[in-house]
């Protein structure tokens, strides 16, 4: 098991604000469809692991906090990161961005998951934290 804590963290770094989880992302900037993404962190904020939950059409994208938490739970995460896509380039978050938003917040409440930040990010390496922008800050 030590091994294989020390493997992974060598792939994926420790993340001290949620903005350093944008490297990790940047292959998926140029993607012509929305890929909305999590990723589970450690209580030291190591990210044990990214993965992809959704792959949706141009403009959008079909989540379910059943979907998002399956894996994060079996990471056992202390954390999570959302991030996603938007091909279009307009980084800017739409009503439907922000109510998945509250949702799966509501949901990692539930089961003692801290959510981090949900980042929405671009190939012109634009991007929009909701926390930074002010969005979560009333639920977290």
């Amino acid at each position: 098991f030590e091994l294989g804590r020390r493997y992974h963290s060598c792939i994926y770094g420790k993340i001290n604000q949620p903005t350093d989880i944008l490297p990790y992302l940047k292959h998926y900037a140029s993607r012509k469809s929305e890929h909305f993404i999590v990723a589970s962190l450690t209580g030291a904020n190591e990210i044990i692991e990214i993965r992809v939950i959704s792959i949706g059409t141009i403009t959008n994208t079909i989540v379910h906090p059943r979907e998002v938490f399956a894996d994060v739970l079996v990471d056992r995460a202390a954390a999570v990161i959302f991030a996603h896509n938007h091909p279009s380039g307009d980084v800017e978050p739409s009503p439907e961005d922000i109510q998945l938003t509250y949702r799966l917040i509501d949901a990692a409440g539930i089961l003692g998951i801290d959510v981090l930040d949900h980042i929405i990010f671009s190939q012109r390496d634009n991007y929009v934290s909701l926390l930074e922008r002010g969005i979560m800050k009333d639920l977290l």
